[in-house]
């Protein structure tokens, strides 16, 4: 790990979210996000059939398919 910092999503529909606290590890290829993180965030993380949800309240904040 380098460093933590704040990063900007852009959301398959425009909506641009940010995530504080991000880990940035220069070895990976790719981006991880963990569960737990987004749980600390206050948000509710569901999985069902492949599918994973995390709402706050009614509104889906991030959906991913495994």
């Amino acid at each position: 790990m380098e460093g933590i910092g704040t990063i900007q999503i852009k959301m398959f529909d425009g909506i641009i979210r940010e995530l504080k606290e991000v880990r940035y590890v220069p070895q990976l290829k790719r981006n991880l996000i963990t569960v737990g993180m987004l749980e600390t965030m206050g948000l509710e993380v569901s999985i069902k059939n492949g599918i994973l949800k995390t709402t706050k309240g009614s509104m889906v904040v991030l959906k991913g398919v495994r």
